[in-house]
């Protein structure tokens, strides 16, 4: 597969609503921009299904991958054996236990590692950064998604409550604080989305640049990715308007709107060449 046959096989995803939203495709848009053409060594942490496998090994990059759930390395095999790859390089392993991973790959490195749907379900997001960090040759490129907490501030729904109440306003005391609860939950679509939904965590953008930067990573930088047009809740109302809307969005220079616009984004930092 090249990059000309990846796009249009996820034409569709771009205006059909009634296809997920191709979100990774967007965020490996940025991944292949930095990288550039030469092919590379290349390991995504968390593979899951091998959804990756044919664009990055289609376009020549040596693939590796890992995941801690043993039906998700299956499923990335089979994606490799498909493609006549090597399946070895598909394994299981926990990246919060480094030993797991060295005890696949001893000492190899690599020129690229990206990491989607890890970060949100872990709790020492630092230690998992600095582990990543480790698997890449120095200046090497790292991409991690997050959940962008400040796209809460667009939602109107429960996560603008929440986002509200727990990390803008979490000490006014309690008269102010029943007052602000009170009238936010008069404006807002609180029943969306329903609790529990997700465990998953969301991040500020600029907490976890700090995170890379007191970690002394180089150029760390926030991409936001899966954007928006407009409240979320307003997607039912003409589904192809809003998904055709969105994908224009993904092409924001400003530089701040996807901070808002966007519910997700990459941490892209290289391993320092020195330490």
């Amino acid at each position: 597969m090249n990059l000309g046959d990846y796009e249009s096989s996820i034409a569709t995803a771009l205006t059909d609503p009634l296809v997920p939203y191709p979100a990774n495709h967007f965020a490996f848009r940025h991944v292949l921009q930095a990288i550039g053409e030469r092919p590379a060594a290349f390991i995504e942490v968390g593979v899951g299904e091998g959804n990756a496998i044919p664009l990055f090994a289609g376009l020549g990059h040596e693939f590796w991958g890992f995941d801690n759930r043993p039906e998700a390395v299956a499923a990335s095999k089979d994606r490799m054996s498909g493609m006549r790859l090597d399946q070895s390089r598909i394994f299981q392993a926990e990246i919060r236990t480094p030993a797991s991973v060295e005890q696949i790959l001893g000492s190899k490195q690599f020129d690229v590692l990206v990491a989607m749907g890890v970060l949100p379900h872990v709790e020492s997001e630092s230690e998992v950064i600095a582990n990543m960090a480790r698997l890449v040759r120095p200046g090497g490129h790292v991409f991690i998604e997050c959940r962008n907490a400040l796209f809460s501030l667009t939602t109107f729904n429960r996560y603008t409550f929440e986002f509200f109440m727990e990390r803008l306003l979490p000490d006014i005391g309690v008269k102010m604080s029943a007052n602000v609860d009170e009238d936010l939950r008069r404006r807002l679509e609180m029943g969306i989305p329903s609790s529990g939904t997700s465990d998953a965590k969301f991040h500020v953008p600029h907490e976890v640049l700090a995170m890379a930067e007191d970690l002394g990573l180089d150029d760390p930088r926030i991409i936001p990715f899966h954007f928006h047009a407009g409240m979320p809740y307003l997607e039912s109302q003409d589904p192809q308007a809003y998904r055709q809307a969105s994908v224009l969005l993904e092409g924001d220079a400003s530089g701040w709107r996807g901070l808002l616009l966007g519910s997700a984004f990459l941490l892209h930092f290289r391993r320092p060449e020195q330490g």
